[in-house]
């Protein structure tokens, strides 16, 4: 049965994730180009190059050792989920599946979902129930869209009490608030649906039928545990630090440190106009707001942009080299699991 799910969800979205894609890289890359273009134009190419080729290596390896933490706070809310239905799979384990889904997002955004089959198949084959599986994504989607909220609300704070309310924090804000929404009150209408109950258009959604699927089979007690949703909800803050003092890092690298509370508020609203933009990566999206962004709270346009694309390098390019690999073995235990078990029937 598992066997025949995962080949439906690959058929239901193999052509369309090639093609939507294939555009949305190139897009996103022309984006990317022209932020890139305008940035250097209006902040001066020479000396943008001369702050990225004189980087301190020490803060550098800082940044690192940020990301690798946010891995292993991702890895970990995945971990006290299966921990708290009885099952256990190592925070190790867990950590380098947080590669792979990764991997899976950048290349199949659809609002943050793109990963998640990978999360419920992964926790399965590691002979995990069906429900407990159910119940990780679960959580981990809840905890997700809470801790965007409550980083939107801080940025917003602090942004302003440094320059009044802009227009792009407004627009990108609206936009978030309008989509969770969607997202939270699906969740809720879900989970008290049966899967047999499910409407039979939302099943065919490419990829996010799948997860559809998958959440209407978790178990009330992952949407209503307190414990569970404050535990993964500080958990994705903290990945949501990270990543901002990971930009902090890259600021410092380049002698342009700035106080902290604008390098959360400008990676925060970057982060999710990114997710909202749909591009595969957030690519060009997630770098226009941030220099924008770190621009209106002071931060010089080509500090901003060097840091920003530094920063870029260090949360999606090179961790998907790893990422890529992981993934490939991941699916192929997947496959190796549903296979016996489809021959012991």
């Amino acid at each position: 049965m598992n066997d025949q799910r995962l080949k439906n969800a690959v058929s239901n979205t193999k052509e369309p994730r090639r093609k939507w894609s294939g555009k949305g890289i190139l897009f996103g890359l022309l984006l990317l180009a022209a932020v890139i273009y305008v940035a250097m134009h209006l902040g001066e190419g020479r000396e943008f190059l001369q702050l990225v080729r004189h980087a301190d290596p020490f803060w550098l390896i800082v940044g690192v050792m940020y990301q690798a933490a946010t891995y292993l706070c991702a890895g970990a809310i995945w971990w006290i989920v299966v921990k708290h239905f009885n099952f256990d799979i190592s925070l190790g384990e867990l950590s380098a599946l947080s590669l792979a889904k990764l991997s899976l997002e950048k290349i199949v955004p659809a609002g943050g979902f793109g990963g998640s089959l990978l999360l419920v198949r992964s926790v399965e084959s590691q002979g995990a129930p069906e429900a407990v599986a159910a119940a990780t994504l679960l959580v981990d989607v809840l905890s997700s869209y809470s801790s965007k909220a409550i980083a939107i609300v801080i940025a917003v704070a602090i942004i302003w009490t440094a320059q009044g309310i802009q227009w792009v924090v407004v627009l990108v804000c609206g936009v978030f608030i309008l989509f969770a929404v969607v997202i939270l009150g699906g969740i809720f209408w879900l989970t008290g649906l049966r899967d047999s109950k499910l409407p039979g258009w939302l099943r065919k959604i490419p990829v996010i039928g799948k997860v559809v699927e998958s959440i209407s089979e978790a178990p009330p007690e992952a949407m209503h545990s307190k414990r569970l949703f404050w535990g993964a909800t500080g958990l994705q803050l903290l990945i949501i630090v990270l990543d901002a003092a990971t930009l902090d890092a890259m600021l410092r690298s380049i002698g342009h440190p700035a106080r902290f509370d604008k390098t959360f508020a400008s990676l925060s609203i970057a982060s999710i106009a990114s997710m909202l933009s749909l591009i595969p990566g957030g690519l060009g999206a997630f770098e226009g707001v941030s220099i924008l962004m770190l621009g209106l709270l002071r931060v010089p346009i080509k500090a901003g942009l060097a840091a920003t694309l530094m920063l870029r390098a260090f949360i999606l390019w090179l961790p998907m080299i790893p990422g890529f690999f992981i993934l490939q073995r991941q699916s192929a235990k997947i496959l190796d699991k549903n296979k016996r078990s489809a021959n012991s029937y």
